[in-house]
């Protein structure tokens, strides 16, 4: 009697790729996946945003029924709020990060000017001012740090311009 190709049986498969080293694999020997890769500036900022929020935690538990926006013009919930919104808004472009003085009218604001890997501006930062209404601002590729205050604003590397 005649029959068709008999399908191989999964005894033998499983004997063959088992004792022959060919096929299979074996659990144990998968390398684990590699975790997402993160900019050095982005994990940087999030090792702040962790640090400063344990370290403020008691104040954000008491207000935390409280306005954002109030909260956020507050010193310790403004510490918080830009690098959560600058973490969200520079996500993989950031490349670098400096420290500069924007000088109008005899003030020196200082701020935290983000770069992308072109030296363009990205985002600015006024890190020590939660009051001031130009604490926060992305910035395009048109935008310069000093059209924001005015025509005869003035970057600066030091306080005293």
């Amino acid at each position: 009697m005649l029959r068709g190709p008999r399908a191989p049986s999964a005894l033998a498969d499983y004997n063959q790729n088992r004792f022959t080293g060919y096929g299979g694999s074996d659990i144990h020997l998968v390398p684990p996946q590699a975790p997402p890769k993160v900019s050095p500036l982005i994990a940087r900022l999030q090792e702040e945003l962790e640090r400063l929020t344990e370290s403020h935690r008691d104040f954000l538990a008491r207000h935390e029924k409280t306005d954002r926006r109030i909260l956020n013009r507050t010193p310790e919930g403004w510490a918080v709020a830009w690098r959560r919104w600058a973490i969200t808004d520079l996500g993989d472009r950031a490349a670098s990060v400096r420290d500069t003085f924007v000088i109008h009218r005899g003030e020196s604001y200082g701020h935290r000017l983000f770069l992308d890997r072109q030296g363009q501006q990205l985002l600015a930062v006024q890190p020590g001012s939660p009051a001031s209404p130009l604490r926060y601002a992305r910035l395009s590729a048109t935008t310069d740090l000093c059209d924001l205050y005015g025509p005869f604003a003035r970057l600066s590397d030091n306080p005293t311009g």
